[in-house]
């Protein structure tokens, strides 16, 4: 392989920066939909979450002391475009400039998401993803960014997870809150595949030897018995998902020009109204593809009916967040999606929140979370060997974090976060994943 292993961590902006209406910061929808009580655990808002924004120089030397040598964050678009377009919010232009040049002094390779689910408020106000002008938006924001970090940034996602971003308009679990008919729903995902195409165009138009893709997350289906039969059915699996949550209504139309066939059975009369020169947009070559995954779900062969999906077994190993600890999912996520589009696999997230807290010794023990880890990271391994183009690993989270409507109740961190003071504790998982990294140099 020519090309070098990203060992990483990721964040989000919203999660972590605070600072939500500092230094000429716009609102976003994620600042408006947290005020609104009985939305958040606790009616927790993510107003100062980690003190990121203040406190990013300290985070990065724990970067350096963690020996990554990647790391994933967001940009918050009102807080470089306040209105969502038109006049540059300098000082937050400044802020990602200098979070970039300390990972390259650190020898961090960073690693850019435009959109983690931050959606200008003042956009929001103009129907946001229901408004067919929102790609020119979000280009016009994919230019400022690209143009501002071009010399320096290798690698960008345009959006993270699309399924919960329109899931916002379809469950009212995640800003902007809405119920919207399905139809409006599936205008939304061809408006945001839009953005996603602008977007690529503007980054390349800057920088062409950056690589760029867009991180999915949905379903991990993976056989219960690796026998040929429950392998075959793997297709007819993903298939079964032709909505706004699925994966393939996203990855089709980038990889291969078109929605999946069920779209065009299922909604003729919008499917069949696509401008075609939408779709020779959307398919412009995109360099990866991200794959976020916390569990799978375990599929066999049910003969002539295709497949079913399998009960798990009694008392099966869960996360504090409730998903089944299921590491075969991440295996053949991606190599189903590997194999379906011969294009480079990042794992943008895994990981797994768990109930720790800061002990009387000073340690914040995680063993639950060595072990997930240990069991993931087995298996993108594995992955590998068996031939998909893995090309990274990134972790979720670097921080204990704003985890939305969960508020501040699931730690995902390798570095534990005491909300009350702000102070950081390395878990024990952060050692963990130090000395794996380390071991890999000698190996």
């Amino acid at each position: 392989m020519n090309h070098k292993f990203l060992w990483g961590v990721a964040t989000s902006a919203y999660q972590i920066e605070g600072a939500y209406n500092e230094d000429g910061k716009g609102l976003s929808i994620w600042d408006v939909y947290t005020k609104d009580r009985g939305k958040i655990f606790q009616n927790h808002n993510g107003d100062i979450a980690c003190n990121h924004y203040h406190r990013f120089e300290s985070d990065i030397e724990l970067l350096k002391e963690l020996g990554v040598n990647a790391y994933r964050f967001s940009v918050s678009w009102p807080r470089v475009l306040p209105q969502g377009a038109g006049k540059v919010n300098q000082k937050g232009l400044d802020f990602y400039n200098k979070i970039i040049d300390l990972l390259l002094k650190a020898d961090i390779e960073p690693f850019v998401t435009l959109y983690h689910w931050d959606l200008p408020y003042e956009l929001h106000l103009k129907g946001g993803f229901l408004n067919n002008d929102f790609s020119d938006w979000f280009y016009e924001y994919a230019d400022t960014i690209s143009k501002a970090f071009q010399d320096r940034v290798k690698f960008f996602a345009t959006f993270n997870e699309p399924q919960c971003v329109i899931g916002g308009y379809g469950t009212g679990d995640f800003a902007p809150g809405y119920k919207v008919l399905k139809l409006e729903r599936l205008r939304a995902v061809h408006n945001l595949l839009l953005a996603h195409a602008k977007a690529v165009k503007a980054i390349k138009s800057h920088n062409n030897d950056a690589k760029v893709g867009l991180v999915t997350c949905g379903s991990a289906f993976y056989p219960v018995t690796a026998n040929k039969d429950n392998i075959k059915v793997l297709t007819q699996a993903y298939q079964s998902q032709y909505d706004e949550s699925s994966i393939l209504i996203y990855t089709d139309p980038i990889f291969w020009g078109k929605y999946p066939e069920k779209c065009y059975s299922n909604y003729p009369d919008f499917y069949q109204n696509i401008n075609p020169d939408d779709l020779k947009l959307i398919s412009a070559s995109v360099d990866y593809l991200g794959i976020n995954n916390y569990e799978g779900v375990p599929v066999i062969s049910d003969g002539p009916n295709g497949f079913k999906e399998i009960q798990r077994y009694d008392g099966y190993p869960k996360t504090d967040t409730g998903w089944a600890v299921e590491e075969d999912g991440i295996y053949w996520m991606g190599r189903f999606l590997y194999e379906r589009y011969q294009k480079p696999i990042y794992i943008t997230e895994n990981g797994m929140a768990n109930n720790d807290w800061a002990h009387l010794d000073g340690r914040v023990p995680d063993p639950a979370r060595i072990d997930y880890l240990r069991r993931h990271i087995g298996k993108v391994r594995q992955a590998i060997k068996d031939g998909v183009d893995i090309r990274g690993y990134f972790v979720w989270s670097f921080l204990d974090n704003f985890e939305w409507a969960s508020g501040y109740s699931k730690r995902f961190g390798l570095v534990h976060i005491d909300y009350r003071t702000q102070k950081r504790t390395p878990k024990d998982s952060f050692y963990w994943y130090r000395d794996f990294i380390e071991s890999l140099k000698n190996s």
